[in-house]
Order: structure tokens, then sequence, then C-alpha cells
């Protein structure tokens, strides 16, 4: 299948409901030279089907983590520029991911081919997400979380999370405050920040 081939699949789509983001997410996970491709089309913002490709990526990462390695500096590179929320949520997910591997004891082709640049992109756009007013919740809690896991390497970014957190908790939703809390916690039990 070319890359083509997969936007076609993406665009025949009407509905992404589960069964049809596993039917696509199927097919680029048997043939992993589709991958790069979906990166490409989750990122080409002027197509309506980077949301589709977004969400398939998401699924393909979280079974196939290590395959996005080789493609960190394109994926770091674009994150910050995605607009559409049903496109952010899912590279929330996926910088969460990452996030969790990084921290991982065990080895993983993430924890060596990541740069330190391209964490810095994912911090940068994390704590972008958590502090603009107009990204959805779903999506904060994923950065928060992805950030967590990352401070663990970096102190200073528990220390801006903990700011962050202690000061929009009162005004955000239940969503955003039970996980919130619950990073305060960890947090608070690792006497971190």
């Amino acid at each position: 299948m070319t890359k083509y081939s997969l936007i076609k699949e993406l665009n025949a789509i009407k509905s992404m409901s589960k069964s049809h983001r596993d039917k696509i997410s199927r097919i680029v996970l048997k043939e992993e030279t589709l991958f790069k491709s979906l990166i490409e089309i989750t990122f080409d913002y002027k197509n309506e089907t980077s949301v589709k490709a977004a969400l398939i990526l998401e699924i393909v990462c979280e079974h196939r983590l290590d395959w996005i390695a080789y493609s960190l500096p394109y994926f770091t590179k674009n994150i910050g520029k995605l607009e559409n929320d049903s496109a952010i949520r899912p590279a929330a997910k996926i910088c969460n991911l990452i996030a969790q591997d990084i921290n991982s004891k065990f080895d993983s082709p993430i924890k060596i081919i990541a740069t330190q640049q391209q964490l810095e992109q994912i911090i940068e756009t994390c704590f972008y997400w958590l502090r603009n007013e107009d990204t959805k919740v779903a999506t904060k809690a994923h950065a928060m979380e992805a950030l967590y896991f990352l401070g663990l390497q970096n102190s200073w970014i528990h220390y801006e999370l903990k700011m962050i957190l202690e000061k929009n908790i009162p005004d955000e939703s239940p969503a955003y405050e039970t996980r919130g809390k619950k990073i305060l916690e960890y947090m608070a039990k690792n006497n971190i920040a």
C-alpha cells in the first residue's frame, strides 16, 4: 500500500468509530512502511484527513511506540503546529507515551534515539497546551502527565508544573481537577517539588 492508498482509505471512512479506527490501524501495523506516511498525513494541517490520521497514529503508537523513535525529529518539530483539537489530543497522548517510555526501566529505541532538543520540544508544547485556556481537558490531562514523567529527569519541570496546577485547579473542570490532584499527589508522595 502506498501513502495515497492510505489517504484513500482514510477518506473513505465516514465516521471515526472504534471499528473504523481499528481497521485502518491494523493495516498500518501490518505494514510498517506506512508509518512514515501516516505521520506525514497527520501533520498535513490543511487536509481534513489529518485528524483521522492523528487518531490512527495514536492507536498505532499504543501498539508500536518504538516506530515513532525514528520519526521523532519530524514529530516533535510539528506537534506545536497542530490546530485542530481532535488532532491535538492524540498528539498529547503520544507525548505522554513517549515520556513514560523515556522513564521506563527497560531499554527502548526512544531512549536511545531521543535528543534533549526533541524532549525540550515536547516539554515546551505540553506546557503550552497546559497554559492555553482554549485547550481541551483531555489534552491538558495528557500534557500534565507527560510533564510529570519528563520532570523525573528534569526537576525544574515539576516546580513549574506544580505552580500551574495549583493555580488552575480551582478554575478548571472536575476532570482537570481530578488529574491535577493526582499528579500533585504523586509529586508529594515522592518528595518532588
